[in-house]
């Protein structure tokens, strides 16, 4: 369900205070500027797609999640399809586990772990054949 552009400012706010992260905090890991969020979280702007991946994972939330909040619903399908094309870990992730109470830190190690599982099955066929 879309939110309105204070409605979603006060959930992202929400999502950051709640990891106890200052804007600084959230910059020095996505990337996204402090005036910029500044904006968004007070409802003086709506956050883009691109920013709202930025800060999904530093929040410790599905991206696709904030697509729909933020009325980018329809990016989701072309999302989805790209991601099972390229059988990418982080949107299974994200759909399948529940990551609740997972830092940003222990997601990259989840993603090592699969990495390390899909190298061990890849290195079992180049082994067979």
């Amino acid at each position: 369900m879309e939110m309105t552009l204070k409605e979603m400012g006060a959930y992202l706010k929400k999502l950051r205070e709640d990891k106890g992260l200052s804007t600084r905090e959230v910059f020095e890991r996505s990337k996204v500027s402090n005036s910029y969020l500044s904006l968004v979280e007070n409802g003086h702007r709506r956050a883009s797609a691109v920013v709202l991946k930025k800060l999904a994972p530093v929040y410790g939330v599905d991206y696709l999640d904030l697509y729909v909040k933020a009325g980018y619903a329809d990016l989701i399908e072309d999302e989805k399809k790209s991601k099972y094309k390229n059988n990418d870990f982080r949107y299974a992730s994200f759909q399948g586990l529940d990551l609740e109470g997972l830092d940003e830190k222990d997601i990259e190690e989840l993603n090592q772990f699969v990495e390390f599982i899909k190298n061990k099955k890849k290195n079992k066929l180049d082994y067979k054949e």
